[in-house]
């Protein structure tokens, strides 16, 4: 017990202390920050004073259109497995990176290049035109889905929460105490 008597013990246990709580309010506080931020990609964000529909949201919805085609292209035996197969990794993204926005993008990315490429080869096939109709029809939905994704806001928010809060000390701060700064959907 002679050690607790020691001055040096002391000063030691009181940084060490101090350190430690001073870690775990930035982890508290400034980590409910940052999930704040990170939420409204799931939630969605007000941006210019408006409340804006969620980024994963518009993304259910460009996957869904994405289903439409493939049920299209099925009906002229088009294979449809790298269009679903991506499909089914956005989904999935959506479901279980709920902190990684950059992964979500690099999947919707994918199936992007799939929806492309599924479109350009329903366009070069003779289609009836309630199918070709309906091709028009998911197009615009999906293009109307992008538009939308890039005015949600979302990556002005975490421009903002960046801007702000990004800088010496509390980024490093933020690093020692384990929070994960919000990422931009890109």
């Amino acid at each position: 017990m002679k050690v607790f008597k020691n001055p040096v013990f002391a000063v030691l246990l009181c940084i060490v202390l101090v350190i430690a709580s001073t870690l775990l309010s930035v982890h508290i506080r400034f980590g409910a920050k940052a999930d704040s931020v990170k939420d409204g990609f799931f939630i969605g964000v007000e941006n210019n004073g408006y409340a804006q529909k969620s980024v994963c949201s518009h993304l259910q919805n460009i996957s869904s259109y994405a289903a439409g085609l493939a049920t299209i292209a099925k009906n002229y035996d088009i294979d449809t497995e790298d269009l679903e197969e991506a499909n089914d990794y956005l989904l999935l993204s959506l479901n279980y990176s709920l902190d990684y926005a950059s992964y979500i993008y690099y999947n919707y990315t994918e199936l992007m290049k799939t929806v492309n490429i599924m479109v350009d080869q329903l366009q070069r096939t003779e289609l009836t035109e309630r199918d070709a109709s309906g091709v028009e029809q998911y197009v615009n939905s999906i293009t109307g889905a992008q538009t939308a994704i890039e005015n949600a806001g979302y990556n002005e928010s975490v421009r903002e929460f960046l801007r702000k809060y990004d800088r010496f000390p509390t980024n490093a701060l933020a690093a020692l105490s384990g929070v994960e700064m919000p990422e931009y959907f890109a």
